[in-house]
Order: C-alpha cells, then sequence, then structure tokens
C-alpha cells in the first residue's frame, strides 16, 4: 500500500525550507500553525474503489481542507474495511471507512464509528431465468452464490427471514465476491447474494435476470457506511480526529450538491472507471450534515446501527449485543460542527 502525504504537508515543508532561506524570524512552529492551530499528523485509509472513500478524499484534497483543518495527513488505500481494522489494531492507521458490511468490527469493539456515511441499495438477490424464481419464496432449494462476511449475506439473510425460510432450505454456495458473478453467468449458481458493482455485471451479462430482493424491501434496516477510528486515536488523537470530522463535513455536503463533479474527482484519483463510480451514486443515499448531526442527536444513528448490531448478532459475527453508545460515538462529529460554525 502507497502512503502518500497530504498537499498541505508538503506546503509546510516547502514553507519552513523558505522560511530557514530568509532568515525569516518565525519559527517553524509558527509555520505549521493553520487558522491559530497547531498542525497535527493523522493516517486516514479509504477504500479507492468505493466513490463512498475515495470520493470524500478527492474532494478534501481538491478543496484543500486537509490545510484548512491543520492536518498533516498520511493517506492510505485499501481494499475493504476489515483491512483497515487490521492496520488500526498494528497501530499503523488512525481513521478509515468501511461499508456497513463491516460494522460488525466496531460493533464488537475493534474500533469506533465516529461518523455516519452513507445509505447503500446497492445489495440484491438476482435469480438466472432458467432457476424460474421470481420472488424469495422460490429459491427453496436452489443454489445461492453469496460472499461471507458481506452485505451480501446481510441482504440474503433478511430476505430469507422475511419469507419465513432459512439457510437450511437452500444451498448456500460460499465465494468471493467475483466468483459470484462468474459462477451466475456460467449457471453453476441459481442465485446471487450480491452487491453493486458486480451485480450490474450480472445483469450486464444476463439481462434476463431476475431481482428477486434489495435492501428497499427491507426499510427497518439501513445498510449504514462509516467512517472510523482506531480505539488508540479516540485515546490519543481525539483532537485530531475531530478536525478531521471538520474535513468530512465540508467535503460530505460538497458530495451532496455536486454528485457528478465528485464522481470525476473519485475517478482521476484512484483511477476506477467513471461510469463504475457512477454506478454505486446511483444506489446510494447521501444526507446533508445538517441531517447526520440531526440524526445524531434524535437517536437515529445509534438505532441504525443498533439494527445492523442485531443482524450481525443473528448472523453469528457477534455473540451478543453491545451497548451502541459504546461504540457509536456522536460527540466529536457534534464539536466538529461547532468548530466549523
Amino acid at each position: 500500500m502507497i502512503m502518500r502525504r497530504s498537499v498541505f504537508a508538503l506546503a509546510a515543508v516547502a514553507a519552513v525550507a523558505l522560511a530557514g532561506c530568509s532568515g525569516d524570524s518565525e519559527s517553524s512552529d509558527d509555520q505549521a500553525m493553520a487558522g491559530g492551530r497547531e498542525s497535527v499528523e493523522l493516517n486516514v485509509g479509504y477504500i479507492d474503489t468505493s466513490i463512498n472513500g475515495v470520493g470524500v478524499i478527492a474532494v478534501a484534497n481538491e478543496l484543500e481542507l486537509w490545510e484548512k483543518a491543520g492536518i498533516d495527513v498520511n493517506l492510505t488505500p485499501f481494499t475493504n474495511g476489515p483491512t483497515q481494522v487490521e492496520a488500526m489494531a498494528a497501530g499503523s492507521l488512525d481513521v478509515g471507512y468501511m461499508g456497513a458490511g463491516a460494522t460488525w468490527m466496531p460493533a464488537s469493539g475493534q474500533a469506533v464509528i465516529v461518523a455516519p456515511s452513507e445509505a447503500t441499495y446497492g445489495d440484491f438477490l438476482i435469480a438466472s431465468p432458467d432457476s424460474g424464481a421470481q420472488s424469495v419464496e422460490d429459491i427453496e432449494g436452489l443454489r445461492v452464490g453469496v460472499p461471507v462476511g458481506g452485505s451480501g449475506e446481510m441482504i440474503l439473510s433478511l430476505a430469507l427471514d422475511a419469507a419465513g425460510l432459512t439457510e437450511d432450505d437452500i444451498e448456500k454456495v460460499p465465494l468471493d465476491p467475483p466468483a459470484v458473478v462468474s459462477a451466475f453467468v456460467s449457471g453453476q449458481i441459481d442465485v446471487a447474494a450480491i452487491f453493486s458493482p458486480l451485480s450490474d455485471q450480472i445483469m450486464q451479462s444476463v439481462p434476463e435476470a431476475v431481482v428477486i430482493a434489495n435492501n428497499k424491501d427491507f426499510p427497518d434496516v439501513t445498510f449504514l457506511g462509516a467512517w472510523v477510528a482506531s480505539n488508540q486515536a479516540m485515546e490519543g488523537k481525539q483532537e485530531a480526529v475531530e478536525r478531521f470530522l471538520e474535513v468530512y463535513i465540508e467535503a460530505n455536503d460538497y458530495r451532496k450538491e455536486n454528485p457528478e463533479e465528485t464522481v470525476e474527482l473519485a475517478a482521476a484519483e484512484s483511477g476506477a472507471p467513471a461510469e463504475q463510480l457512477q454506478g454505486q451514486v446511483d444506489a446510494l443515499e447521501w444526507f446533508t450534515s445538517d441531517q447526520l448531526l440531526a440524526d445524531n442527536e434524535d437517536g437515529t444513528t445509534r438505532e441504525r446501527f443498533g439494527a445492523l448490531q442485531d443482524l450481525f448478532v443473528e448472523l453469528g459475527r457477534m455473540e451478543s449485543p453491545r451497548p451502541v453508545e459504546e461504540w457509536v460515538d456522536v460527540d466529536l462529529f457534534a464539536q466538529a460542527a461547532e468548530s466549523l460554525s
């Protein structure tokens, strides 16, 4: 993984060097000040194929929000949420982004959620035309391909429960995410429990396939992505985490108002195809930062993550639920919003 210094870090180094050459009496500490605050260092991870991860980073870079917040940032791209939590445990990462499928890790005490990100509607149960399935009730006895440990497994569990079925009623076929696509297209499985953009690949390859379940069918459970902080950062770098949330609040509102520009910036930052990133945008909902703050204050945020935790317990990823206030922090977000106001 490539560690990259922020634009602000490079500018600060250049400023100090120029001060030394000119004999300026200002100290290097003064040069590192931003908005009257001394610069802080923060290690930030993100998923470089997710518009919710790289999109925020690309906007923050473009708008020079790291500099505004006084953050000397080290940015590291990852392919998923769990590897970021592993990096946090090793002490090399302070903050990162994860989709809903990985939020069982902070729920189990391995990190702390500091901000909701998006509600996604990009998880599907898709039946092949040859299976004859037109509804979830029809998949009894069929081969269902699913990536274990992610949101595909979550949508499958919700769908089966709603249809009065269990995993014992189907032939569950655990597969890596890309293998779900190839197995479906080749006819090795009858149903795919999969997420965007892989779901798009299936529908493009097999246009006659039938979507039999989607997140929108289960309004009581919101698949909510999140930005999380390491336990160590929450103990020793709270000010830096709060400043990250200042960056996030501004970047979040920008992407909400400018989705097309965000896609362009994210594609340029990561190299991911713009069409793929736009497909993700089409299957999610971003909230304004004012709405996130209101949801934090009235308990909606913790209620949503609590519903996800109940699903994780049902799936066996957790033995028992933990008090949501122990792993979803709403205070730092409020402090960040107040600092910006």
